[in-house]
């Protein structure tokens, strides 16, 4: 058949836009003059303006803008397997939050950037980050900041019941939970029952959970009897002497709990002194202590910063995530708009108090000291993320409510067979 004249034209004119649309389909190198390769898409459940003003002073340095698509934690994984399978387009990068981690994680669709041609060098990270970044199959995904836990007290509640305030002096009379429940017994004596170590029994599972490494899946088989054992064993010793109140979690009675003087101990994160404990007493200057809590310290939360293998500005999102984990202007802005701690060793190691402000609200407690110079140091082995994380949370968040409702009147191993069946019936894949 004869062509009509320009079709040929007409072709050589489209083919390149053709092109640039299936590269940017499959994730290839797009041309560097594209407008593309000056933006940097993130796919993350915070657009503050604390963020933003972070990004002005990244594109000062680099040219490029930061444009951040909220999604809320629980909907990235669902949003990349849609777009996955409808060749849509991929974020530069994804927020892969500690809950959903495992399940993230095995989708294996990110990019190593400590491999060519990106070269970030792992070995800068804290040490006990390193394995929670990393996939099954072995890839480095990125740093994040790290999210570690240790113990807040109220001061006065202390001092009448410990005749001391000061964590130092708290930390050598509770070196082990089982002098943790002593001290509790006695507190509920002296009391008359009103006051309690802790408000609800979820704190004193994040506690025991979060201080074992032992894995609760292995592959695809379920391993609860060897990890959970010690935990629902301990929580029920909790609930049986009293030493934690009835109280649900994520209850309005947890978040008042913070303003009244009937509970002692809380799990604090770093995260935990501005968006928690401020945030739920308001009033009260002076009140709260940090220490380390019996038997250690251990990481809760956190978030990495992923780059999809089909993502557009590969290039530019791992410059972003090095010049915001890996630099020291990067960990200045963090710590000083976002009160966040960075993974990057040399802050830790070569410069000295980097992390360090007196704060009023503890009593003029250095917090951001002790959890640089006490807490992240004493952080050991961790739990491997699997992609059973979220079921397995969820069968312990019905073990935790089934121990509370029955006043720790429950029975160890049928509790755990209970999780066993339960984790089983959720995923098939599972074996006991």
């Amino acid at each position: 058949m004869k062509r009509k004249p320009g079709f040929g034209l007409l072709i050589a004119l489209l083919l390149p836009v053709l092109m640039l649309s299936c590269n940017r389909k499959a994730g290839q190198t797009v041309s560097e003059d594209d407008p593309r390769m000056k933006k940097i898409v993130v796919w993350g459940w915070s657009n503050s303006p604390e963020y933003k003003s972070e990004f002005v002073y990244f594109k000062e340095d680099t040219g490029m803008d930061i444009e951040i698509v909220v999604t809320a934690s629980e909907d990235v994984a669902p949003k990349l397997q849609t777009t996955l399978a409808g060749g849509g387009e991929l974020p530069d990068i994804a927020w892969i939050e500690a809950s959903f981690r495992g399940n993230l994680l095995a989708m294996d669709i990110w990019e190593d950037i400590s491999a060519p041609p990106y070269n970030v060098d792992k070995s800068q990270v804290l040490d006990y980050l390193v394995p929670l970044e990393t996939t099954p199959s072995g890839k480095w995904v990125g740093p994040e900041c790290p999210s570690v836990a240790g113990m807040a007290y109220k001061r006065p509640l202390a001092k009448e019941y410990f005749g001391t305030d000061d964590p130092y002096e708290l930390e050598k009379l509770f070196p082990t939970w089982d002098a943790f429940v002593q001290a509790g017994i006695e507190v509920q004596r002296k009391s008359g029952g009103k006051v309690f170590m802790m408000a609800t029994l979820n704190d004193a599972a994040t506690f025991l959970c979060g201080q074992t490494s032992e894995p609760f899946v292995i592959g695809d088989k379920v391993n609860l009897e060897k990890s959970a054992m010690p935990v629902i064993e301990r929580l029920i010793q909790f609930k049986k002497n009293r030493i934690v109140d009835q109280i649900d979690a994520g209850s309005p009675g947890e978040n008042a709990s913070y303003t009244t003087d009937e509970h002692i101990f809380y799990p604090c994160a770093n995260w935990s002194v501005v968006y928690v404990i401020k945030m739920n007493d308001r009033n009260s200057m002076g009140r709260w202590g940090f220490m380390l809590p019996p038997e250690g310290p251990f990481p809760w939360g956190g978030t990495v910063m992923g780059v999809p293998t089909r993502a557009i500005n590969k290039k530019g999102a791992v410059t972003f995530i090095t010049w915001n984990f890996l630099t020291e202007k990067g960990a200045t802005l963090e710590r000083d708009i976002m009160g966040n701690f960075q993974p990057w060793k040399p802050l830790y190691y070569e410069m000295e108090n980097f992390y360090s402000s007196q704060d009023p609200y503890f009593a003029g407690q250095d917090v951001l000291k002790d959890i640089s110079d006490r807490v992240l140091p004493n952080i050991g082995k961790v739990r491997v993320p699997t992609r059973y994380d979220q079921d397995v949370n969820q069968v312990i968040g019905v073990a935790v409510r089934s121990i509370n409702a029955s006043n720790g009147n429950s029975n160890a191993g049928e509790v755990v067979d209970r999780m066993i069946d339960d984790l089983v019936n959720r995923r098939s894949s599972l074996s006991r």
